[in-house]
């Protein structure tokens, strides 16, 4: 496999051994490799012309447009930074992200109210993509690129109500990379289902998956993910054969109840992660597919570029329904520890995050990224950068195994809890559907356990209680139930615990 330094001679390879074949797939229209390149060199000659140089940031009012993944290539290709912006976001939210990331421009397909008024308030020049000329340039003549150099920054929700944007640089992604076309066997014939937005971290796999490989992207418009029986014969129309989202996504399909054998032919891997996804309900889909297709689960926060492990389900996983899939090994040039609350290692306790996939923190944001992104130091006295994931582990047969959250773990009665072993105890009901559990502090000495439940059947709180008396100790049991029709999910699609716990 040949070494890239940077993602300009990346994708300048890739283009060139690919020149024919399709790079982005529409229902109604195809663009090649060739076509891409010409349109990404295209918007690196407006950079020229408006002065936007290389480190600059710049963004994109992102809804998968031809021309939106063009700018983003022509960001890599320049070394300038590019954010994709969620234009549904509140006005405050992306006033926020613009702020904190300062843009040269904002780029965008059609005219947006909410964005000329932000550009106008922060005196950001608003493009479209229509007024560019057509200025071809040679995009790799004169430009030099360290893997230092920060490709894109992905906001995250922040405790203090402040969006984080997440660094992450060319040497990050090109790791990644070629992680995913080792392990996923990448093919130029393979076409990556654009389910996620592109501001969401899933999409991180699809876009770079796909485009740095030689396969095609097909991306999803966001409507579509709403019309359960439009989006399934959309992904077979299109021939999709690698699906990537988060297990809330591929649930709802399984409870809308229009999966069958007959669907998804072409799918060769079932990919998910951003969250658990419960055994019981990942049967269902194993079943219907697990001979034609495989199943993965990844895990990895935006810190540390999109995935940095990987397990591959089989049968014998579903003989024990008591836990999550695993988490898997740790992916090839990455490292770990699990630390305790003193910090020493230890086999249970938070995941802590090493190596080059590890991003340059907070942009902009120096005393979040002294909070998060720490030095560790082994036992040679060598220090490297690590991440704190918040995210507590089990290490087991050199397995991870997911058990829940630093900030979900709660101290209830003068217990330790942790609320994710109170909702797979849930899910194990085969009459629910998806399930969350949320701790409530009010004016009591003790706060209070709330269970929220979507379900197609005629169920009662008190038949969960039942049910839970007989799983969990009399300390876990949630102080109510409430059984909804479905559970309110975020902008990324997965169920918005935050809007629940403020009910």
């Amino acid at each position: 496999m040949k070494y890239y330094y940077n993602l300009l001679y990346f994708f300048k390879n890739i283009a060139t051994q690919n020149k024919d074949n399709i790079s982005i797939s529409y229902e109604k229209k195809e663009y090649t490799y060739e076509e891409l390149d010409k349109k990404s060199n295209q918007f690196i000659g407006f950079f020229s012309n408006s002065h936007i140089l290389q480190n600059d940031v710049i963004a994109i009012a992102n809804t998968k447009s031809f021309e939106d993944y063009a700018m983003m290539i022509a960001c890599l290709k320049s070394g300038v930074t590019y954010v994709n912006l969620d234009i549904e976001n509140p006005k405050k939210r992306i006033n926020d992200i613009v702020n904190l990331c300062n843009p040269k421009a904002i780029f965008s397909l059609v005219e947006m109210d909410i964005i000329t008024e932000l550009c106008e308030e922060n005196k950001v020049n608003f493009i479209l993509y229509k007024s560019i000329e057509n200025s071809d340039t040679d995009s790799n003549s004169t430009i030099s690129i360290d893997g230092e150099t920060i490709a894109y920054i992905m906001f995250t929700s922040g405790s203090t109500g402040v969006p984080k944007g997440v660094a992450i640089t060319h040497q990050n992604l090109i790791h990644f990379i070629n992680w995913i076309q080792q392990r996923y066997e990448i093919r130029t014939t393979d076409r990556f289902a654009n389910i996620s937005p592109m501001y969401f971290d899933n999409s991180v796999f699809d876009f770079y998956g796909a485009l740095f490989s030689g396969a095609t992207l097909v991306p999803v418009d966001k409507e579509l993910i709403t019309k359960p029986i439009e989006l399934v014969g959309y992904i077979d129309k299109m021939q999709c054969t690698i699906w990537f989202s988060v297990p809330s996504a591929l649930m709802y399909l399984t409870t809308m109840r229009v999966l069958t054998s007959d669907n998804f032919k072409n799918i060769r891997i079932f990919t998910f992660g951003g969250e658990g996804y419960p055994k019981s309900e990942l049967r269902k889909l194993h079943n219907l597919y697990s001979n034609r297709a495989t199943f993965i689960n990844v895990y990895g926060p935006t810190e540390c570029t999109c995935i940095c492990s990987s397990y591959t389900i089989s049968e014998d996983d579903f003989e024990d329904l008591s836990e999550l899939p695993s988490l898997g090994s740790i992916n090839q040039n990455f490292s770990y520890v699990i630390l305790d609350e003193n910090g020493r290692e230890t086999k249970l306790g938070e995941l802590c995050l090493l190596g080059p996939n590890v991003g340059k923190g907070y942009y902009n944001d120096p005393k979040r990224t002294q909070e998060s992104f720490k030095k560790f130091t082994n036992k040679n006295n060598y220090e490297k950068n690590m991440y704190k994931t918040g995210d507590l582990v089990e290490k087991r047969n050199n397995l991870l195994y997911f058990k829940g959250r630093v900030d979900n773990q709660i101290k209830h009665m003068g217990y330790r809890i942790e609320l994710e072993e109170i909702e797979l105890a849930i899910y194990n009901m085969k009459e629910v559907e998806e399930c969350v559990v949320v701790y409530k502090r009010g004016k009591a000495n003790y706060g209070k356990i709330v269970a929220y439940i979507s379900t197609n059947f005629e169920i009662s709180s008190n038949n969960v209680k039942e049910y839970l008396k007989d799983k969990l100790p009399s300390y876990m049991l949630p102080n109510s139930i409430s059984i909804l029709d479905r559970l309110p999910k975020n902008q990324n699609g997965k169920i918005d615990r935050k809007e629940l716990k403020s009910r």
